[in-house]
């Protein structure tokens, strides 16, 4: 009697059914969601603008009904003011993460699948950027270039990218030997079809992890620059910035202004952190049944 053949389940469909089952990993992704969400739609619901000061009676008021997280030193809400800061460390943390995936798979890619001497000495200015000290790297374009949310993108990417370049080359190594590359490579298809046609998707799991931990890395480390006050600049929130005002409040008692920023801060990093991880469980082909 023949056997029943049970229907073949794409490699995404069951990834994301694996990826389904992992409650942490699809409370984190939920946590990020819901955390955009009240980035974006969170102003529209409070009445006030998020650099709007009220110096006579506003300052540093608790929680109400009328300011759900409290006021600032100077009057500002600071509701508004962590979906501002919401914006902007989420679309720095983004748009890093981006743009090293763009340059490390491109610059990986390449190196991994031409080889030879060309690898040889793409991998060597790897090693050579490697060896900078990045958030001293980081600080020191701060200095020099004018402040901006482009400075903080481009100095968090100039080095940022290495580890993406360097998954990739060992993704495309190893890929670079099958069959269907080798068929490919003999039907005479260039470079860039082999990369965006074959090695590319087939290596897009690894890719994925990677970007989902870049995110909050790229996220804390513009927090960090905010808090040594060379992020974003007043009266534009992030924050980092406002834990930074904040820190004056450990000896006053406005527990308000530092609590909230570090707690959405906490949250954004411990959702992408546990997201990334049960994608990488899911993606996982030595886990798949």
């Amino acid at each position: 009697m023949e056997a029943i053949r049970r229907p073949r389940v794409s490699y995404w469909r069951e990834s994301w059914r694996r990826l389904r089952q992992n409650a942490l990993a699809m409370a984190g992704l939920i946590t990020i969601v819901l955390i955009a969400i009240l980035s974006i739609v969170g102003p529209m619901l409070s009445e006030y603008e998020y650099n709007e000061q009220n110096l006579q009676t506003g300052r540093n008021l608790p929680p109400s009904a009328e300011h759900w997280f409290g006021t600032d030193d100077l009057g500002r809400d600071v509701f508004v003011r962590v979906c501002e800061g919401g914006r902007i460390s989420l679309a720095i943390g983004l748009a890093a993460a981006m743009i090293d995936m763009g340059i490390g798979v491109v610059y990986g890619g390449i190196a991994g699948l031409r080889g030879g001497r060309m690898d040889e000495v793409m991998m060597r200015i790897v090693d050579v950027l490697w060896g900078l000290p990045y958030l001293l790297t980081v600080i020191l374009l701060m200095v020099i270039l004018p402040p901006g949310l482009g400075t903080i993108i481009l100095a968090l990417t100039v080095t940022g990218w290495l580890n993406m370049a360097r998954l990739v080359r060992g993704q495309v190594l190893q890929l670079k030997q099958q069959e269907y590359v080798l068929a490919a490579q003999a039907l005479g298809a260039s470079t860039s079809r082999l990369l965006v046609k074959h090695l590319i998707p087939n290596a897009m799991g690894p890719i994925l992890i990677m970007l989902t931990l870049t995110v909050p890395s790229a996220i804390f480390a513009e927090a960090f620059l905010s808090f040594l006050g060379l992020g974003v600049q007043a009266p534009v929130a992030s924050w980092g910035t406002m834990i930074n005002d904040a820190l004056v409040t450990v000896l006053s008692g406005e527990w308000w202004r530092l609590f909230f920023p570090a707690l959405f801060l906490c949250l954004t990093m411990l959702a992408f952190n546990a997201f990334g991880d049960g994608l990488r469980d899911a993606l996982d082909p030595k886990l798949r049944k």
